[in-house]
């Protein structure tokens, strides 16, 4: 019989330094919205589905990064997914620190010169723009792609051809600045976990 499961934790990640934040922004991305197909080992079991999403805050100079978990499949697979899941998540964190690595630095702005809008219209949304939460607008908006960093004489940073240069880019706060940083896109994955 097939059952629904939520379940959700909080990971501290660093936050001393403009990479650690990256990586934190970019285990986010990674984990944000992710849909995976656990098979059970038992041959003819149902798979469990797994949908996964996020929250970030930055508090105590820590980047805390709470994971929502919600599962549906054979009850008796359950349990084992959930452990399966935090496996899964930890390496996409793992995976996130890779992408840092090969991380490119395009521009940084004094944070003063830059402000967050929400976005009005799906189709303005930018999912390829990585935003820490913390600076949405306003706290009702469907995040993390309802807002966007906007220049002070209302232009989109980064514009429309930085975001077709690059798969991904991370808007980073790190003292009183905001540095724009270029990630490889998150390359498509073969196979499917077993729970």
């Amino acid at each position: 019989m097939s059952k629904s499961m939520e379940h959700e934790w909080d990971i501290e990640l660093p936050a001393a330094t403009a990479e650690d934040i990256l990586t934190a922004l970019a285990a986010r991305d990674r984990v944000f919205g992710q849909s995976i197909s656990l098979e059970p080992d038992e041959d003819g079991a149902e798979p469990v589905e797994v949908w996964l999403g996020t929250a970030d805050a930055l508090e105590d100079g820590r980047f805390h990064l709470s994971v929502y978990a919600d599962l549906e499949g054979p009850e008796e697979y359950l349990e084992a997914a959930v452990e399966a899941v935090e496996e899964v998540v930890n390496e996409l964190i793992e995976a996130a620190s890779q992408d840092v690595a090969a991380a490119l630095l395009l521009a940084r702005r004094p944070a003063r010169e830059i402000e967050f809008r929400a976005v009005d219209d799906e189709n303005d949304e930018r999912p390829q723009i990585i935003v820490p939460e913390w600076l949405a607008p306003v706290e009702e908006l469907e995040l993390p792609w309802s807002f966007r960093p906007f220049t002070r004489t209302g232009k989109p940073w980064p514009d429309d051809t930085v975001l077709a240069e690059h798969a991904r880019v991370a808007v980073v706060p790190f003292g009183d600045e905001l540095l724009l940083y270029a990630l490889p896109a998150i390359p498509e994955e073969e196979g499917e976990p077993d729970a």
